[in-house]
């Protein structure tokens, strides 16, 4: 069971939704390499997509740090019941990632590669103007 921060109690507007991704074990079979470190395995993949919503903006901080702590509290909920999640299998999805992510902690040991690869192809950085991730 998961807890929410009773601070959210006076809150309005707020949807919490949890999203799983269900990635079949074959669906990487034919990958090449990518940027997402995924581990061969046997078994289905299920990146898990938390997402808080609320309206006001002064409420940022709290939410932000609820979906943290919700983050958080999943994966020692998963490694109690001894899942196989652990190490590599660590990695946050990229495309849930929430702000601030370290690189490290989404690309793994792909995170060297990825950073020469822009230093070849994008010396000047012309693709940090467009937000996201900084390498």
């Amino acid at each position: 069971m998961i807890n929410l921060n009773s601070t959210l109690d006076s809150k309005t507007g707020i949807v919490l939704r949890f999203l799983i991704e269900p990635l079949v074990s074959t669906s990487l079979d034919k990958s090449q390499g990518d940027a997402y470190p995924h581990v061969a395995s046997s078994t289905p993949l299920f990146p898990i997509g938390i997402q808080f919503s609320w309206q006001s903006p002064s409420d940022d901080d709290i939410f932000v740090n609820e979906i943290k702590s919700t983050y958080d509290t999943v994966l020692q909920i998963a490694l109690n019941d001894v899942q196989d999640v652990g190490g590599s299998k660590q990695i946050r999805y990229p495309n849930y990632a929430i702000d601030h992510t370290p690189l490290s902690q989404m690309y793994g040991n792909n995170l060297d590669k990825l950073k020469n690869i822009r230093k070849t192809w994008d010396p000047n950085n012309i693709m940090y103007l467009t937000g996201g991730f900084k390498f």
